[in-house]
């Protein structure tokens, strides 16, 4: 059985609202009058309540067409609302809401697909594949008016998917029984994760910032870049075959986010922006089969592995406006690397170690 159309198409909208973050942080910053730094609490605070909501959907929700409708239909509101609202600290809070909706589709999706490798296959892709789609338009948005724009049209594409509800059929009733506590080397690993997405996130966010205002790209040119880092990112996300030494390509990661502030010309975006993608793609589900490999109970870590993942890119805008507004976006990129070639260094190690029986 193929993956739910349905699933697949929240999943890309889902997709698209974080895609926006670092496209629309400068032009966010310039309509409130805030500084970037300030700016990046919308992301915090959409990123803090996705935690909040992926952790406690796994725990007291069970899958559900009517869960599926609420939460696009509040995804759908919030975006709506960011579009036309002129106060800053309401524009986080409705972030916020839309945090809580993005973290129910999310675990929604995922909970119908773990343990199916073709099907975990269908979403992981989605990202990349929607990041290739979505990221010339924002651009486009962007030049002919600001993020106001790209809200507008994030409200009706969370829409969308309310006419193709997927069937959740038994695993809206059954009983998930006792939680078990995740064994050391599965911690470790869910601990790798944690530190690949807030040392990332804490630089990537700021991505756009860096680009248009130190390095001079326009916006056009900008969503072509981050179009290009998703496009890099297929191939890796789709394949099909080993993934050893999984913790170099964190490490991989962790130097493209030292040297994208270092850039001093645009075209030196593009390879990094593009390494980037492709490594981090082929970093998060080698860590996902190394964890599933370390874990008594694979099903229950896929989850704790997800908020965890969401908790450090909560985290990271957070630290990446304390480090850009105290010193500079190339003390961010050296902080954010090394949190990510830390994780990179933890995953060789569980990888060398032989799994306890």
């Amino acid at each position: 059985m193929g993956t739910a159309p349905g699933l697949l198409v929240s999943t890309a909208v889902s997709t698209a609202v974080f895609i926006a973050t670092p496209i629309s942080l400068s032009s966010i910053a310039d309509r409130f009058d805030v500084g970037a730094g300030t700016a990046g609490l919308f992301s915090a605070a959409q990123l803090g309540f996705f935690v909040l909501a992926s952790w406690a959907a796994g725990r007291f929700m069970v899958p559900s067409v009517r869960g599926f409708r609420l939460a696009l239909l509040a995804l759908a509101a919030a975006n709506f609302a960011s579009a036309v609202t002129e106060v800053f600290p309401l524009f986080v809070a409705v972030r916020g809401l839309s945090g809580i909706s993005l973290g129910v589709l999310t675990w929604l999706a995922w909970s119908q697909v773990f343990g199916d490798e073709q099907r975990q296959g269908d979403i992981a892709v989605v990202g990349p594949l929607a990041g290739v789609a979505v990221s010339p338009l924002f651009g486009l948005l962007l030049e002919i008016g600001d993020d106001r724009l790209i809200f507008a049209v994030l409200g009706v594409a969370a829409l969308v998917p309310l006419v193709m509800a997927p069937d959740f059929g038994e695993s809206a009733t059954k009983d998930r029984g006792p939680r078990t506590a995740a064994v050391p080397q599965a911690m470790a690993i869910i601990a790798a994760l944690t530190l690949l997405t807030l040392g990332g996130s804490a630089v990537f966010v700021y991505g756009g910032v860096i680009l248009i205002d130190d390095v001079g790209v326009n916006p056009g040119t900008l969503s072509l870049m981050y179009s290009a880092n998703a496009l890099a990112s297929v191939p890796s996300s789709r394949w099909r075959g080993g993934r050893p030494l999984v913790g170099l390509w964190v490490i991989v990661t962790a130097l493209c986010a030292v040297t994208l502030p270092l850039i001093t010309e645009p075209w030196m975006a593009w390879p990094v922006l593009m390494l980037w993608g492709f490594s981090f793609w082929a970093a998060v589900p080698g860590l996902y089969t190394l964890l599933a490999a370390r874990s008594a109970h694979p099903a229950e870590r896929a989850g704790d592995a997800q908020a965890s993942m969401a908790a450090g890119r909560a985290v990271g805008p957070l630290l990446g406006g304390v480090l850009v507004s105290t010193w500079s976006f190339e003390v961010l990129g050296v902080v954010g690397g090394a949190l990510m070639a830390l994780g990179g260094v933890v995953g060789l190690v569980v990888e060398r170690r032989r799994p306890k029986k």
